[in-house]
């Protein structure tokens, strides 16, 4: 019953010589049974023995990760492991094969990893280096391609006059550069500035070649291209030395320095093109090597090496986080010396498994030094043992509910094992009707059934639903089960067992001695009076349900008490409150229950809510409708006796306890007036010659001081149980009233859920259902198609989500709060199988 409590925990000592701890650790991590204590929580990783370790593989890691984006990059689907135990047998297959110190072996990995990390890095490099000048000379040979075009074959011929200064401004200069796509406005605007309108100013975009933008999409380096202009400015005047001239430089350089010159002849055009073309073809072929190279040696990477049944780059990842994990246990540990010593927990029955682990520790290690030995011991009384349980994927998400409230105590009933059930009927409850749980039950078959395929996708919505799809399939099938209850099917009730009454004269009359096999009669849902008949019914069921889990978690209290020979608790708080909430809410439940069970005469039909008032405000009258046929004397002798146990209850729960824990601690205290105590004082005065009187004063007085503090601190602590179980018995007393009233959102929730389809119904179908023809047809196609997407959206989806939260507070504050302490904490066993199952994907 290790689901029922939490497994017995062993307290342990554990000592390791230093040249024997890795090799202990890694037999450990293969067991994965220890909870290993933290000698000092509170020191700093960086100040522990293996701090350095633990950032070399911290190094590694990241080291890793730059590689791992190349591999997106260039995308390469790694083979990822999926079974780490397998994983676990082939590492340590190598370290027999190399015949070294098994922790040597992490320096073999550190220094590839290195290596293939810097020669990875070169030729990404040089690939980037390669692109870049690929880019710059393309952008050349297209601005002088566009410039050919914009100026023409005219730019040449401008002939250089004899005397210059004569025709200078005659003749004309060109500039040409690039510059950004969203510099374009600006350039134009202070180019016109700068020379008053006197200088022509064309700007075109610039495309990529098709080849090239191939090249770039095969490499896929994520490299983001701004767009480019190119711009072509005439202006008057060829002297270098112009003023006009210098302020173009000035604006131009300032925006890019991509400026490039403009061949002086046709002929030196041609020459220039020509050569930019042979170095775009000579960087072209240098890319598709690099690449190549760069591909082989991810290739290396990404294949299956040493039998491990996934990619080479995920065994590095692995192992390195293997060694990372490691090393941070080994450090909870504390050093002496040579000799690493520590505390674990350990799960009852599980020593000799930790014995043979250490033998093979011995068998393992080359060097043949001794592994350490564990000894069993007392842990301190403020060491609380660790909370394990045994889990599998059908239990994990509701044990997940009950942790997120809070862990179990150790040995203390575990709650998940009821919320196996509870939790989805509660659900049903209130999400009650026969389609929409079977479809919520259909999809939580589908994800049982089909889950090796969904697990593959990724991005699938039913994949993220793989963790739950126990709980949804519970979730589904308690909704159908309780609209079969309910005979609600889309608001529609079904005749599915006939009918308990027939018509006669436009009412309907019920059949002698018929009871309806199953749920609600149809009749009911189809008259006039269903709603109040439902309402009626599901706020009494509600309020049924509540009581009685109520009760349950009271009992559960009861056990733990027993369990732990708590009979203080047993006897002053559990007993009390079982009979307060059985005399009051216990009475009301039998009551509903009695008055459903019988045939009133009409117009002496009892009032439940009558009852319990007068319970209490009428005590010793009796009422003249009462639930007990023709025996209202009975009844009134029972809600006298109910109503002394409910009230006598209240003071059994808060007097007794304080009372019993204050006497108690009387008789533990020490006090200053006992006989040994005025003898050391009367001594003293005897001898008040030889001492100082002022001393001897202080003495006094520090004498008298701690007493009073004592007696303070007594009283303190008492105070402390009285205000504690004052608390305690009212918040019962009042909990039991608003616990009680708070299972009415089973009732509520499942109205809105009913009313809701009801008006989708009613609004999209039903009244579309006598039109007929074609356009009968399309416009009941059309609100079918409305209704389903209001039915998915919400009540599939919104009344899913609400439905759970409201399941989940019932658990959380009206059940659990009943017997539940939660203050544990979980057993993190020191297993390298759990760890690396939380990192087999990236």
């Amino acid at each position: 019953m290790s689901f029922f409590r939490s497994k017995k925990m062993k307290y342990y000592s554990l000592v390791i010589p230093r040249e024997s701890a890795w090799v202990v650790m890694d037999q450990l991590g293969r067991l994965g049974q220890l909870h290993i204590i933290d000698y000092d929580p509170l020191l700093p990783m960086m100040n522990r023995p293996f701090a350095n370790y633990v950032k070399r593989c911290d190094d590694a890691l990241f080291k890793l990760n730059g590689i791992n984006t190349l591999l997106k990059q260039f995308k390469k689907n790694l083979i990822y492991c999926n079974d780490t135990q397998k994983l676990l047998d082939k590492f340590r297959d190598i370290q027999n094969l190399r015949q070294k110190p098994g922790h040597t072996y992490f320096d073999e990995i550190e220094l590839e990893i290195e290596n293939k990390k810097n020669n990875i890095q070169e030729m990404s490099n040089n690939l980037q280096n390669l692109l870049d000048r690929v880019d710059s000379i393309t952008e050349q040979k297209l601005v002088l391609e566009k410039a050919k075009e914009i100026l023409g074959k005219s730019i040449f011929s401008q002939s250089t006059p004899h005397n210059v200064n004569d025709y200078q401004q005659l003749k004309f200069g060109q500039l040409i550069g690039v510059i950004d796509k969203e510099d374009e406005n600006r350039f134009k605007r202070i180019m016109f500035r700068i020379t008053k309108g006197n200088a022509w100013v064309n700007i075109v975009d610039l495309l990529p070649e098709k080849q090239h933008h191939q090249i770039k999409n095969q490499i896929d380096l994520n490299r983001v291209s701004q767009p480019r202009c190119l711009y072509v400015i005439i202006y008057p005047g060829m002297n270098d030395q112009s003023t006009m001239k210098q302020k173009l430089l000035k604006v131009c350089d300032s925006f890019c320095k991509n400026r490039i010159e403009y061949p002086n002849s046709e002929e030196a055009m041609e020459n220039r093109l020509k050569d930019l073309n042979n170095q775009i073809n000579e960087t072209q072929s240098l890319i598709r090597m690099t690449k190549k190279q760069l591909e082989i040696s991810l290739d290396e990477l990404v294949r299956e090496k040493n039998g491990c049944n996934c990619s080479y780059f995920e065994q590095l990842r692995l192992y390195v986080l293997k060694e990372k994990y490691l090393y941070i246990n080994l450090n909870y540990l504390t050093m002496q010396g040579s000799i690493f010593t520590g505390y674990f927990w350990l799960p009852d029955g599980l020593e000799v498994l930790v014995e043979d682990k250490l033998r093979q520790a011995i068998q393992n290690n080359i060097d043949r030094f001794p592994t350490g030995q564990i000894q069993e011991m007392k842990p301190k009384s403020d060491i609380l043992p660790p909370t394990y349980f045994n889990l599998n994927e059908v239990i994990i998400p509701f044990q997940e509910i009950v942790n997120t409230y809070g862990v179990p105590r150790y040995q203390e009933i575990n709650p998940g094992i009821f919320t196996i059930i509870t939790f989805p009927f509660l659900f049903g409850v209130m999400f009650a009707d026969i389609a929409h749980g079977f479809l919520l039950l259909l999809t939580g078959l589908y994800v049982i059934f089909w889950k090796k395929q969904l697990s593959k996708q990724t991005d699938s919505m039913f994949n993220a639903m793989i963790p739950f799809r126990y709980i949804l399939t519970l979730m589904g099938f308690f909704a159908f089960y309780n609209g079969l209850i309910y005979n609600d099917y889309l608001s529609i009730s079904l005749n599915l067992f006939g009918s308990c009454y027939h018509p006669k004269n436009e009412e309907w009359e019920r059949t002698l001695n018929c009871v309806y096999p199953f749920g609600i009669d149809p009749v009911w849902l189809a008259s006039g009076s269903s709603l109040n008949f439902m309402n009626s019914y599901k706020m009494k069921l509600s309020v049924i349900l509540g009581v009685t889990h109520m009760l349950f978690g009271i009992l559960l209290k009861g056990v733990n008490n027993l369990y732990f020979r708590n009979y203080l608790d047993f006897f002053c708080e559990f007993i009390p409150q079982l009979l307060f909430m059985a005399s009051t809410f216990g009475w009301m439940d039998f009551l509903i229950i009695l008055k459903w069970l019988n045939v009133y005469p009409d117009k002496f039909d009892p009032s439940i809510i009558e009852t319990m008032i007068n319970q209490v405000l009428k005590p010793m009258d009796e009422t003249s409708t009462p639930v007990f046929l023709n025996n209202a004397s009975f009844q009134l002798q029972i809600t006298q006796v109910l109503t002394i146990i409910a009230v006598l209850s209240i003071p059994w729960m808060l007097l007794p306890k304080p009372l019993i824990l204050g006497s108690s601690q009387k008789k533990h205290k020490v006090s200053f007036s006992e006989p040994q105590y005025q003898k050391l004082v009367q001594e003293r005065q005897g001898s008040e010659l030889e001492i100082d009187p002022q001393q001897f004063r202080k003495d006094l007085q520090s004498a008298a001081s701690g007493k009073s503090i004592e007696q303070s601190e007594v009283e303190h602590e008492s105070g402390e149980i009285w205000v504690h179980q004052m608390i305690e018995t009212i918040e019962f007393v009042l909990g039991g009233i608003s616990n009680t009233a708070s299972y009415l959102r089973l009732w509520a929730l499942s109205l809105a859920h009913g009313q809701l389809a009801e008006v989708f119904y009613d609004m999209c179908i039903a009244g579309k259902l006598d039109m007929g023809g074609i356009v009968g047809g399309l416009m009941g196609g059309y609100f079918y198609i409305v209704f389903a997407l209001l039915t998915f959206g919400v009540l599939m989806m919104m009344d899913v989500m609400e439905c759970f939260l409201h399941a989940l507070r019932l658990h959380w504050v009206e059940f659990q709060s009943k017997f539940y302490k939660a203050d544990g904490y979980l057993f993190v066993g020191f297993s390298y199988n759990q760890m690396l199952s939380e990192h087999l994907k990236l």
